[in-house]
């Protein structure tokens, strides 16, 4: 498993100038080349002719270092010129993608759920979500893992079920049993189970109806984000940039977006190592999910990832 604190080094002193150094190593061994001549190594006296030539010699030769010296200099300042620039170009964009972010936040809406109150009723209507799914893979014999149980009920919570949405989440479950699916989108479909569900978990909307336009948006705009810092070329800390984005999400965020990653939809976070690079939901807390009926973490993630280890390990 990758080191989760392994980040792309900046670049050292030497290799930071080594144009400049080049620069000033093959400049001077050309102008001192002109001491291996034999005019200057076979000279037993020193002529007043000789002595003007020498003068005049060095005046050239102090000049043209002082020439290289300053052609070294411009060069340096205009690749630092368009290094403040690219960096500032970054920045600007960088921030502006935050604040789009914070917006769309903001601006989420369900029935009065605002903001990050809104991912709180979402891990509680997956929940909701996941009960069934366990139910009715039981009813139907179906054997699923942690990771398959999780999946079926991200999309259920995800696409949602109704007269497009449940054609949708079928396609998505093409792979599994489709007497289990049918009877499952049957059961998600239940006015009564969305009733009683609805009172038992104290939702403010009706579940099962699908968050596909809030989700998809936020989930491709925050990737998005993250690829933007992870493919610079730049000299930055690229794990402080990716940090400050990490700060704006809440713990239901994180959870959220875990479970998004272990489904197909978001298998990209893992493809490109972005979870464990950037330690992107190591603010998760301990036994937010059940290790049991909902979600291992430990078999996700190396010892040491999440926050709170730090914190709990004596040693």
């Amino acid at each position: 498993m990758p080191n989760v604190n392994k980040t792309r080094p900046l670049p050292t002193p030497w290799k930071e100038y080594l144009v400049e150094v080049a620069i000033v190593a093959i400049g001077l061994a050309a102008v001192n080349g002109i001491f291996f001549a034999k005019a200057f190594r076979q000279t037993s006296t020193v002529s007043r002719e000789a002595a003007g030539q020498l003068g005049s010699f060095v005046g050239g030769y102090v000049g043209s270092v002082f020439s290289l010296t300053g052609v070294v200099l411009l060069f340096s300042t205009l690749r630092n010129q368009r290094r403040a620039s690219q960096l500032a170009n970054f920045e600007n964009k960088y921030f502006e993608l935050i604040k789009m972010h914070r917006d769309n936040v903001a601006e989420s809406d369900l029935q009065g759920a605002s903001g990050r109150k809104l991912f709180v009723l979402l891990i509680r209507e997956l929940r909701c979500a996941l009960e069934i799914v366990r139910e009715v893979a039981e009813q139907h014999k179906q054997i699923l893992d942690q990771r398959g149980m999780m999946r079926v009920a991200y999309y259920c919570l995800f696409f949602g079920v109704g007269p497009n949405s449940s054609r949708m989440l079928k396609m998505s479950l093409a792979d599994f049993d489709m007497t289990f699916v049918d009877a499952l989108e049957a059961t998600l479909n239940n006015s009564e189970t969305k009733k009683r569900i609805r009172v038992e978990r104290k939702l403010r909307y009706t579940p099962f109806e699908g968050h596909q336009s809030r989700l998809g948006h936020y989930y491709r705009h925050l990737y998005q984000m993250v690829q933007y810092v992870d493919r610079q070329t730049l000299s930055i800390d690229k794990y402080d940039y990716v940090k400050t984005i990490r700060a704006q999400l809440s713990t239901h965020e994180q959870a959220l977006l875990l479970v998004n990653s272990v489904t197909p939809m978001g298998q990209d976070w893992w493809d490109k190592n972005l979870l464990f690079r950037y330690r992107f939901v190591q603010n998760i807390p301990r036994a937010f999910f059940d290790d049991l009926t909902e979600l291992n973490t430990s078999t996700l993630f190396e010892r040491g990832y999440f926050e709170w280890e730090a914190t709990s390990d004596p040693n």
